[in-house]
């Protein structure tokens, strides 16, 4: 029993110590707007397994990136468009 309790309060502590994901950066599986850190143009970014923000792909030129929360993804459009207020 004694060997069983400190398995769990061992364990406890290894829980409570780790960092959690979000404090890290991000959400694994998430995206966002970013922009290309080598070349400075519109493009998008994913979270990867260890909460890290990872550079995906750029917007096509004449386009931009605009998040849409309905969807939870971003999206390259181009100046002007308004995404729809109902699905």
């Amino acid at each position: 029993m004694k060997t069983f309790t400190a398995i769990i309060l061992t364990l406890a502590a290894a829980v409570t110590a780790a960092p959690t994901l979000e404090a890290r950066g991000c959400t694994p599986a998430t995206y966002s707007c970013a922009v290309n850190p080598a070349t400075s143009g519109q493009g998008w970014q994913v979270c990867d397994t260890q909460g890290n923000w990872v550079y995906s792909g750029d917007c096509p030129p004449d386009t931009h990136c605009e998040f849409y929360a309905a969807s939870g993804s971003p999206y390259c459009v181009p100046e002007g468009f308004t995404f729809p207020t109902k699905i």
